[in-house]
């Protein structure tokens, strides 16, 4: 816009008009100086004089007329009970005007809080001022269109009520491995939360850690996904980010659910054959083949017995397949928790090693409860005498020092087990002999599962009730046990055979 020339604009009008400055306006329209900048600025204000380079003036006269106008647009006496208000001269307002805001001041009001204050002038700039997160922000640009392209990602942000979307990934991933995320009764284990905190380092962190959570979508997560070597490790890694993108969407980094809504991708890599599972049976169903026979655990108790502790370590598997003791309450089994005479144990601590550390924490799902052992395995093993004469010695080695902790199954140093020692030191050799194991180290059965036999033993020997067994063995459910144990396609033939004779 070109501004008119003092002399120039002085010819035809009278002797006695004036040019005032920006000071003379906020005196006659009572303004600060915000106010008064913005309406010097309005469509309809009259045009400035430019007196040099750095310094504007206007006539009175046009002030003064422009002041009329005004006083005669002003709203009538029952304005605030509803009649609307006239516009005034020289312009269009898109929007109502801000109450407080001063006399005539054109704004734009946008859905959530967006107010936009257009130019006034071709070429001049638009403004936009919103709150977020309980600071005032703005932008600008020279044109609407450049103005609407930034109030864009504003209004996304506005609309999902996250202002967390401006901040980077690594911020999204601190937030989500924060244990202050999640209440006290709710955060996760040590183990779960090393797991997790790995996994992010590993995948999530070198393909969204320098991108504004704005910025990111599903290809980023597809390839935090795909970065997975394995279809099983990508099945992890994408729980991770179903949960990442969860915990995103609740703190406000994240607005686009769709982000979670990835699998892993094999590309040129291997594809896994298809599981094949039983038809009609829960996921959770465990195959009888993949249980070992009260023979199979004689006989691994027998190798450990050969091993370098002899009998101890005879117990320990005995004792893990008849009392359903997961490996970490095993090893954290110590004297008090043993009920001799009622042939009772109670299982209110587990031994669980996070990078290379271990620590005592409570059982998994941070539940208590008290489990059984029988006098005799269904293989003729004395468990109960032989736990006894342990509990016994474990006392004995407690007064002289060399089992401070009271363990029933002490490490050699009178310490918790690590697995990764006594897989290495004891059951390597004992898979081997019991034959658990082949040459090449492969096998159907581990350690976990004894707990199998624990409770298959528990339901078809003992015949408890499933409910008994669920809380003896800990699950969340007695409908786990029922679907990991009995099933739901066990004695179809027969019913149909008897039904069809």
């Amino acid at each position: 816009m070109t501004l008119p020339d003092p002399e120039a604009a002085q010819s035809g009008r009278a002797a006695a008009d004036q040019l005032i400055s920006v000071g003379d306006i906020r005196s006659l329209f009572k303004l600060g100086r915000t106010a008064a900048y913005e309406l010097t600025h309005r469509a309809g204000f009259p045009a400035p004089v430019l007196v040099s380079s750095r310094c504007l003036r206007w006539w009175a006269s046009e002030i003064d007329a422009y002041a009329g106008a005004l006083q005669r647009c002003r709203a009538p006496a029952d304005y605030r009970d509803g009649a609307s208000r006239p516009q005034p001269p020289g312009g269009r307002l898109t929007a109502p005007t801000t109450p407080g805001s001063g006399p005539g001041r054109p704004v734009i009001e946008l859905e959530h809080g967006i107010t936009v204050y257009p130019g006034r002038w071709a070429g001049d700039r638009w403004r936009a001022v919103w709150y977020e997160d309980g600071e005032r922000q703005q932008c600008e640009a020279v044109s609407e269109d450049g103005l609407a392209g930034k109030l864009e990602k504003v209004t996304e942000r506005l609309a999902a009520d996250a202002p967390n979307m401006r901040r980077p990934g690594t911020d999204l991933i601190s937030w989500y491995l924060h244990p202050d995320r999640l209440p006290a009764e709710q955060r996760w284990s040590r183990k779960h939360a090393d797991t997790q905190r790995r996994l992010c380092e590993r995948f999530a962190a070198p393909v969204i850690g320098a991108v504004t959570c704005q910025d990111i979508r599903t290809g980023h997560t597809q390839a935090i996904v795909n970065a997975a070597p394995t279809a099983c490790e990508g099945n992890r890694v994408r729980r991770m980010i179903s949960a990442l993108v969860s915990a995103g969407l609740d703190g406000g980094y994240l607005a686009n659910p769709r982000l979670a809504k990835v699998h892993w991708q094999a590309g040129d890599r291997p594809v896994p054959a298809p599981a094949v599972s039983v038809g009609g049976e829960s996921w959770l169903w465990v195959d009888p083949a993949e249980i070992p026979s009260c023979g199979d655990i004689a006989r691994l108790g027998h190798a450990l017995g050969a091993g370098p502790y002899g009998e101890r370590d005879e117990l320990m598997a005995n004792t893990a397949a008849y009392s359903g003791l997961r490996w970490g309450e095993l090893t954290a089994l110590a004297i008090p928790q043993a009920d001799e005479p009622g042939r009772v144990i109670t299982v209110d601590r587990k031994v669980v090693e996070v990078a290379g550390h271990l620590y005592v924490e409570a059982p998994k799902n941070r539940k208590f409860r008290r489990t059984i052992y029988p006098r005799r395995t269904p293989a003729g093993y004395p468990l109960a005498e032989r736990l006894a004469a342990r509990i016994k010695a474990a006392r004995a080695g407690q007064e002289a020092g060399t089992n401070p902790l009271g363990l029933i199954f002490p490490s050699p140093t009178g310490k918790y087990w690590r697995s990764s020692n006594f897989s290495r030191n004891v059951l390597k050799s004992a898979y081997l002999g019991a034959g658990w194991r082949d040459s090449s180290g492969e096998g159907r059965w581990t350690w976990h599962s004894l707990r199998h036999v624990f409770c298959t033993t528990a339901l078809f020997t003992w015949k408890l009730e499933p409910t008994d067994v669920s809380r003896m063995a800990g699950h969340a459910n007695y409908r786990i046990t029922l679907e990991m144990y009995v099933g739901t396609t066990a004695g179809v033939l027969e019913r149909a055979q008897a039904a069809t004779e």
